[in-house]
């Protein structure tokens, strides 16, 4: 369940959603759009994601996690054969935006499917490998990268053939069979998703969001754009996946032993160093890489723990719950990007910079109810 979960990531979130900024500096180049254009595009495929992921709470709970889970993998397949074949700038922009709705389908459903399948004791471990899927495909599409070249185009057809594979997988294990059918719950209310007890984590899901989405967005460029070579990229975000990998994959071991409230505010101020960095040594090539692994550890940790405390708050229906943090997620990823290129364009990349880490460095403030807080499953 977690590896076919960890497949279904590599897909739509890493090369659907997050890869996107490795081809920053070729789309600027090949179809003549500004920074603030492509943060346009960026930004509506997070909005296609929001979307996706209500579609998804509906879908799951009818038919169960495999028809969104599938489907989402074959939209990434699609999305990506339309980014490799496009001649300009709107077809270019139909992938980009299905690509990105992709990743709406796989989270919150294998959230769900391990919730119920997975046994108690391993479920923060396998929540934490299917996160681990995004850092691991951010290696994946850094290697192509690098290995392609100037053939961009054909690593946009190889992420269309992985999406196929994921579909294969996940196909063969998630369960046909929808989850209030089988559970009887009735539909929760309103107060059942908004209360107390939920809107600290929706906030600090909101806030982490708004800065990891304009990183993804524009890291590799500001590299660029301050004299290193075009190689950069790529290597940051091989970075970024195998700290991400390397640490994120023991997430659920880190809860376990610490609870989330502390190793949370620490991945979000890691976050926030990560832009910093990039602030203050620009054209070091030490310093792009040691940003993009902050980065790569604070973003993989930080949501697989924030997936676990959303499971505490809405431990009876963890998918209809967390639909409603992935909500707030990809409201931070709209703003993210869009606020990053408007602020580059008009502004300075420096000023960009240090705006857009704000927000995860605020939230690292907003600690959970002590009812919601996560205890160590064992001693230090």
């Amino acid at each position: 369940m977690g590896l076919a979960g960890m497949l279904a990531l590599v897909a739509t979130y890493a090369l659907g959603r997050q890869a996107f900024g490795l081809f920053v500096p070729r789309f600027r180049e090949e179809f003549g759009l500004s920074l603030d254009v492509l943060g346009f595009y960026a930004s509506a495929a997070q909005a296609g994601y929001l979307v996706a992921t209500v579609a998804t709470g509906v879908l799951t709970a009818r038919f169960g996690p495999r028809v969104p889970v599938v489907s989402g993998c074959l939209l990434l397949a699609v999305g990506a054969a339309a980014i490799a074949s496009a001649p300009g700038p709107f077809l270019l922009a139909v992938g980009v935006v299905a690509a990105g709705t992709s990743a709406g389908g796989a989270w919150a459903p294998f959230s769900d499917a391990v919730a119920y399948k997975v046994p108690t004791e391993q479920t923060r471990r396998a929540l934490a490998l299917v996160n681990a899927g995004s850092p691991v495909g951010l290696v994946v599409a850094s290697g192509l990268v690098l290995v392609a070249g100037d053939r961009w185009r054909s690593v946009w057809w190889a992420f269309a053939a992985i999406g196929l594979v994921a579909a294969v997988a996940s196909f063969r294990v998630l369960s046909p069979e929808g989850v209030d059918r089988v559970s009887g719950h009735r539909r929760p209310r309103l107060g059942w998703f908004l209360n107390p007890r939920s809107l600290r984590m929706l906030v600090v899901a909101h806030g982490i969001s708004i800065s990891c989405g304009a990183y993804f967005a524009y890291a590799p460029v500001t590299a660029q754009d301050a004299g290193l070579e075009s190689w950069i990229g790529p290597a940051m975000w091989a970075a970024l996946g195998t700290a991400g990998a390397a640490v994120g994959a023991f997430g659920g071991s880190i809860a376990n032993r610490y609870g989330v409230r502390r190793p949370l505010a620490v991945m979000l101020v890691l976050i926030s160093g990560s832009f910093l960095v990039l602030l203050i040594a620009p054209g070091s090539t030490v310093a792009a890489l040691g940003s993009a692994g902050l980065f790569g550890v604070g973003f993989t940790t930080g949501f697989a723990l924030l997936v676990m405390w959303s499971q505490h708050v809405y431990r009876d229906r963890p998918t209809t719950g967390f639909t409603l943090a992935i909500v707030a997620i990809a409201a931070g990823f709209i703003v993210g990007p869009s606020l990053f290129g408007v602020l580059a364009t008009r502004v300075g990349g420096n000023v960009a910079l240090l705006v857009t880490a704000t927000p995860a460095l605020l939230v690292a403030l907003i600690p959970p109810k002590p009812e919601n807080r996560l205890k160590p499953l064992s001693p230090r």
